[in-house]
């Protein structure tokens, strides 16, 4: 459990140093690709416990804080607050509307 959750803080900081140093100067029409998002929004589909799921997006969403440029709409922890609604909507859904159904090998 403590692996885990490790392996996510140095993977959501890389990437976020990957995204704000290096994909910065590769932007199209102004637009660079949000890594971090991405990831932690992967992360809420597949099947990882859910405090990992949690905790990604609260890890992803701080360090979007931490490394971005400009105070995104004026306060810090915009990106956590995204993050984790975006997890909670995730949860939401997933829990109404999708379900896997166990196939059986004959």
């Amino acid at each position: 459990m403590v692996r885990r959750i490790a392996f996510l803080i140095i993977v959501f900081y890389f990437l976020s140093l990957i995204q704000t140093s290096f994909l910065a100067h590769f932007s199209l029409w102004g637009v660079v690709p949000n890594l971090v998002f991405i990831i932690a929004v992967f992360i809420n589909f597949f099947n990882f416990p859910q405090y990992q799921k949690l905790f990604s997006a609260f890890i992803a969403g701080l360090y979007l804080d931490i490394f971005s440029l400009s105070n995104t709409f004026g306060f810090f922890g915009f990106y956590t607050l995204l993050l984790l609604g975006s997890y909670f909507i995730l949860k939401i859904i997933s829990e109404k509307y999708v379900r896997f159904y166990a196939v059986s090998k004959k």
